[in-house]
């Protein structure tokens, strides 16, 4: 059960230091509603995503009690396959909210989340920097540990280019950034089929960000300027260049890819700019099993606000998706690989 304590234990601070002071009465009634919160399950049904905490993700990423390393009591019981969430933010906010179980219920899948998807995951890391990490040694270990863990969704590189990609850059610079990270996220790969040859890896792609002037979060103004300030066209055709270009790591045995550029903009279009939902591809057309590189969306518009997670009715972030849309992406990624790849 030490895991459903863990999970329990990310909704008590806002998040980063934003230097308001707005919370008011709304926030205390809905930190009052949490006091009986005291399991995973609780935790994922939550709609109210800025209730979670960085600072205690990132203190439960890093830990190194054991016990958390634990398979909890309904995963031993359980006689499914398991599949693991590993890699950057975005596989751990995927992970907090539980987005990939909610979605293996909802289509009642015959695999399972593995919960030790946070022991798995790290906020802003890098695909250069993940070998040798805490994480990526977990990953090793329950790989040979627990033989039900089947199949890795791996979520890595988009760290890697905000750290280095500049609107300036030309074509011949953006295709070396992009190959050594591709470089680095294939060394990943490799790593793990080494340990497991059977293990299936769903490598992940990202959606369009929602990066603005002057961002109410220090951290992401920082990566808005030093990308140098582009439009959202520029910084939209750039991360699809990258997503399409991603598809070579797939080789369709072992590794397979999805991207999920246009998804939010599909479901909730983009309010701000008077662009309706429904009005552009829809999943089953976005990424497809037969096409991974189809980009759905348009770079004309970023991913409204509404889709985005909401930091304690401050602001909304850059480049993370709230908690209902990451379960479309989730459901996004079953329809168009899991199902065709999950063994019978």
């Amino acid at each position: 059960m030490k895991n459903q304590v863990l999970f329990a234990s990310l909704i008590v601070v806002p998040f980063l230091q934003l230097g308001c002071s707005q919370a008011g009465e709304s926030q205390k009634a809905n930190e009052n509603k949490l006091a009986d919160v005291v399991t995973y399950s609780d935790v994922s049904a939550l709609i109210d995503e800025s209730l979670v905490s960085p600072q205690n993700i990132q203190t439960l990423q890093e830990s190194d009690d054991p016990s958390f390393d634990i398979e909890d009591q309904v995963e031993v019981m359980s006689h499914r396959d398991k599949i693991l969430i590993v890699g950057d933010s975005w596989a751990t906010f995927s992970c907090v909210y539980n987005a990939l179980g909610r979605a293996l219920g909802e289509v009642n899948a015959n695999i399972s989340e593995d919960n030790r998807c946070l022991r798995t995951s790290k906020l802003g890391i890098e695909a250069r920097e993940w070998i040798g990490s805490k994480q990526d040694k977990r990953v090793i270990k329950y790989l040979q540990n627990t033989p039900r863990l089947k199949y890795l969704y791996l979520s890595l590189g988009g760290n890697d280019m905000m750290a280095i990609w500049h609107k300036d850059f030309t074509l011949e610079q953006e295709d070396q950034m992009m190959q050594k990270t591709f470089s680095d996220v294939r060394k990943i790969m490799n790593r793990y089929l080494a340990v497991r040859p059977d293990i299936k890896i769903i490598v992940s792609g990202y959606d369009f960000p929602h990066f603005t002037p002057n961002h109410v979060i220090p951290l992401y103004k920082e990566i808005y300027e030093r990308m140098g300030k582009p439009d959202h066209v520029r910084l939209n055709t750039a991360l699809t260049k990258f997503s399409k270009d991603m598809v070579s790591l797939a080789d369709g045995k072992n590794i397979f890819y999805i991207h999920h550029l246009g998804l939010s903009q599909y479901y909730d279009g983009v309010p701000e700019s008077n662009f309706p939902a429904g009005q552009t591809l829809p999943p089953e057309q976005i990424s497809t099993w037969q096409d991974p590189a189809q980009v759905g969306g348009d770079v004309h518009y970023q991913t409204s606000e509404k889709s985005m997670i909401n930091w304690m009715w401050i602001a909304r972030d850059a480049f993370h998706l709230g908690a209902r849309m990451y379960k479309n992406v989730m459901l996004h990624t079953y329809h168009n690989v899991l199902v065709h790849v999950i063994e019978e």
